[in-house]
Parts: structure tokens; sequence; C-alpha cells
């Protein structure tokens, strides 16, 4: 089981796609048109649009533009405590080099107060920067400290200063809730746990006296991975239920199983059955199912060998 990619809907993938190339250093994978069963399976059928699937080191980022006026923009005057907020964490070797690149570009907008921000060791004492893309999607840069570097990042094969997407952090409102559901349903394990606040992570996000829980998901499996972010200040605006699967802010995440009728099955015994016209057959043959988390976020689900 693993998180295989990441994806992100977009207005204009042209320029999406130049500002990841150019910017981050990512690789063009493939480019093609939406296939007609994906849209079934996001609940938008009879939509078309166009597809590019971008690898920055070993980790994968999917954009998808959709035909004619598409969905709704980013919700205005979002925080990063908003339950649609689903940021993609890039590592980043040298953040100086880095940060310059983003704030090169006109089309990336801050987040973070002041530049880059080194964060207390007991919130990780890692450096990082928050921004968004044209889109409104916030992404993050991400350093860890000298001595303190995992593994798997020693040794990445990203582009210039960018190694690699490390995780997607969820903002949710109840961590009990969400920690249960991807353990039951996925069997994720359940990660380190640190309470953060102060100055530094005000700075960060853009937040007074922000207070956040962040609980590390599925340590064990490769990049990326999930985080859960507990905001105990802020709007902490909920996902609308209407939000439709070619609106900028329906981020998912592409989770790989062995068995889609064993998720289904676990799904259904924490109350949430899928229908039977749920799971789609996509044109390569993957059974895939898209799925909602305890409080909206969206997951595609996708049977691994089904293909």
């Amino acid at each position: 089981m693993v998180i295989d990619r990441i994806a992100l809907i977009v207005s204009d993938l042209d320029r999406v796609e130049d500002d990841y190339v150019r910017t981050f250093g990512c690789s063009v994978e493939q480019r093609d048109a939406i296939d007609p069963s994906l849209t079934r399976v996001l609940r938008i059928p009879h939509t078309r649009g166009r597809r590019s699937l971008l690898r920055l080191g070993r980790e994968r980022i999917e954009l998808l533009e959709f035909a004619g006026s598409g969905g709704r923009a980013y919700p205005p005057g979002s925080t990063s405590t908003d339950l649609w907020f689903q940021h993609m964490a890039v590592v980043v070797n040298d953040m100086t080099h880095a940060h310059q690149r983003v704030m090169m570009s006109r089309r990336f907008k801050e987040i973070s107060r002041h530049g880059p921000v080194r964060l207390p060791d007991n919130s990780g004492g890692v450096t990082a920067f928050k921004f968004r893309d044209h889109d409104g999607h916030p992404l993050e840069l991400l350093a860890f400290p000298e001595g303190r570097i995992p593994g798997e990042w020693r040794n990445a094969g990203g582009s210039g200063p960018f190694l690699g997407v490390d995780h997607t952090a969820l903002a949710i409102s109840d961590t009990a809730t969400n920690t249960r559901f991807f353990r039951s349903v996925f069997g994720f394990s359940v990660g380190a746990r640190t309470e953060n606040r102060g100055p530094e992570q005000d700075a960060l996000d853009d937040v007074d006296n922000v207070q956040v829980s962040v609980t590390r998901i599925a340590p064990d499996l490769p990049a990326p991975r999930f985080e859960l972010l507990h905001y105990h200040v802020g709007t902490c605006r909920r996902i609308a239920p209407d939000t439709a699967g070619n609106d900028i802010a329906a981020t998912y995440s592409v989770v790989q199983v062995a068995s889609l009728d064993a998720t289904g099955a676990a799904l259904a015994r924490c109350g949430m059955p899928l229908a039977d016209d749920d799971i789609v057959t996509l044109h390569e043959g993957t059974r895939a199912v898209l799925v909602a988390g305890p409080e909206g976020h969206r997951l595609l689900v996708e049977e691994e060998g089904s293909g």
C-alpha cells in the first residue's frame, strides 16, 4: 500500500505545468487527455479535460485541467486553519536558494510572513516556508536541520535544491476520528505527534496565537505520506459538502491498495459503505473508487495490479 501521487485541479494546465517545471525542476512524465472513466469516478461525468503527470525526485504530482469554465476558484480569504487547506511539502537541501527560486515568480504568493521560519526543536527544528501557487493551492518548502536529515532525503535525486515531496498535510478538526479512519480503512500506522505554537508558528501560518497538533500518518511508508493538522484557533471552516470534482480546491491523494474489496469492507465497518456503482474501472483496467475522509478530504483509491 502506497500513496502514489497528489492530484491538483488547475485552471490553466500549460501555465501551472510551466511554473512547476521551471521553479521546482519537475519533469513531465506523461501528458494526455483526461480519460472519461476518471471523470466518472470523480463524479463529474461528461466533462473533458487535460492531464499532466509530473515527477519531482521519486514522487509524482498530477495536474488536471477541466474544459470550459471548470469548477469554482479556490475559496477567497482562505487560511491555513480551514479544513480544505491541504498543502504539499517539498523537501529542499538549500532553503535560501529554494526560497529565492520561488519568489522569482510572481505567480507564487507568500503565506508565511517573513520568509523561511526555523521552528523550535520541540516542533521538529525544521526550517519551513508556506506559499501558494497561482490557483491558490498551498505549498511548503521544508529543510531538515543538519544532522537530523532522514535517510531517504540524504541521497534523493531531485532537481537543484528541490528533492521531492515529503508529505501532504490535511487540516482537520478531530485528530482521534481521522487517525482511526486511516488506521482502520488503510492500515496506516500513526507516528509522532507534536504540539506547535509560538511566534515562529504564527509567522509560518500567518495566524495569530496559533496552536496546531501535528500527527504523522504512515511514517513507515515511502514518501509522500500524510500529516494531520488540527488547528485549535482560526477560521477552521469545513469543506463544503457540494464541492465538485472540478473545483480548484478539490485536491485529492491517490492511494494504491492490494484489494479494493477489502478496503470496501473496511469502509462498511466504519459506517461508510460503498454503493454498487461507486467502483469504476479506469481505461487501463485499474479498479478505482473515490472516498471522502471523515471531514471530506478526497482519496482516490486504486487497486494495485488490477490493470
